[in-house]
């Protein structure tokens, strides 16, 4: 379990002082849109990487929190799906909002193809005021969770990752808010929250997803846990929640048996479960597991290191000498007298390929493979 690890306070965020009212506010907005739009690239998918675009985002989202506690404070009891219209009605500000209690409502705020996620709570004055807002620059960042600087207007820019190597993309942005998810209570009551959000591309066959759960104790909000997943395009990333926790799909690389950018390669479930107090790492489990033998038995083999731990010498011997390049497609061929047969297909290979798995102390265990014709792997169940 992580414990606590980020918190975010009234004092530590840079807040403009609130509208007059709705009206100046929405006026206010749809000033910082169109500034932010004149920094926009033509895609519409990223901002100039300039202090000017840095800055014209900066103002569009401290101008769309103060529209939305403009609302509030002339409606406090207003429910989530009213607030929705009354700001997409006032400045065309698409938000999405969750109650968190009786004084406390999560928004999302999304602005072209831009998000960002603030947290509004109402004080002993009655008015609203963020006590979280992603996009702000925060005094202190956890280096334990780097993927949450993603949200910030100075990560936004199209050439983010130009300087950096791609394990640091994960902190490159923008991001659009794809749900906000309410999970359980803390066993002391505190209320817990995740934010399930993409990075904003122009184009690619997979999609950056990243997850953060968070707690709301009434006073501060504090991140419990960040992580970055991929996801092919066309594939949902959402899997589902229940009383425990949140499950999503993701999809990841193999090591040997690559594949195109829409196709897919290894699905892999992720399971964050919910102790009693903040949030354990996911559970990552592949929904393939013969194939992944397949693609260590192959990893081994070009690296010319022994496999006899995983596949029997017969199989070692009459692969030794085969080529691959990239995986056309795959499907299971069912389970008989627990042996489980999985068939391979890959660019480079002479003739698809079918693998005989059994459990063997435990582990799975390759015990022979047939070379097939050229459709033994189309048909139901196939996979690209």
């Amino acid at each position: 379990m992580l414990k606590s690890l980020l918190m975010f306070c009234l004092a530590c965020l840079p807040i403009a002082a609130h509208a007059d009212d709705a009206e100046t506010a929405a006026t206010r907005f749809r000033e910082a849109q169109q500034a932010v739009r004149a920094q926009t690239t033509a895609d519409g998918f990223e901002v100039d990487s300039s202090p000017a675009a840095v800055t014209a985002l900066q103002a569009q989202w401290a101008a769309a929190r103060d529209l939305v506690a403009a609302l509030l404070d002339r409606e406090p009891g207003v429910t989530p799906a009213a607030l929705t219209r009354q700001a997409k009605r006032s400045a065309g500000l698409g938000i999405h909002a969750l109650r968190l209690d009786p004084s406390a409502i999560l928004i999302d705020a999304e602005s072209g193809q831009f998000g960002t996620v603030f947290l509004m709570n109402r004080g002993t004055d009655g008015a609203y005021r963020p006590v979280l807002a992603l996009d702000a620059p925060r005094a202190a960042p956890d280096r334990r969770m780097p993927e949450l600087t993603a949200w910030l207007p100075a990560q936004a820019g199209n050439r983010c990752q130009d300087p950096d190597p791609q394990p640091r993309w994960s902190r490159c942005g923008p991001l659009a808010v794809e749900r906000l998810i309410p999970l359980p209570n803390e066993a002391g009551g505190a209320r817990r929250f995740a934010i399930l959000a993409s990075r904003v591309a122009a184009a690619g066959g997979t999609i950056r997803y990243q997850i953060s759960i968070w707690r709301w104790d009434g006073r501060v909000a504090t991140s419990l846990l960040a992580r970055t997943l991929f996801q092919l395009i066309n594939r949902p990333v959402f899997a589902g929640q229940d009383a425990r926790g949140v499950t999503l799909h993701a999809d990841e690389e193999y090591e040997t048996l690559h594949a195109c950018g829409e196709c897919e390669r290894r699905p892999m479930v992720w399971r964050f479960d919910l102790p009693p107090t903040g949030a354990s790492p996911p559970r990552i489990r592949s929904l393939a597991p013969e194939l992944d033998l397949v693609d260590r038995l192959y990893t081994r083999l070009f690296a010319h290191r022994p496999a006899a731990d995983i596949a029997a010498p017969s199989v070692v011997a009459r692969l030794r000498n085969v080529e691959l390049d990239m995986m056309n497609s795959w499907r299971y061929l069912g389970n008989s007298r627990g042996v489980r047969r999985v068939c391979v297909d890959a660019t480079g290979f002479e003739q698809p390929q079918i693998f005989s798995i059994v459990q063997r102390a435990g582990k799975p265990f390759i015990i022979g493979v047939a070379f097939a014709h050229p459709h033994a792997c189309d048909g139901r169940g196939g996979r690209p």
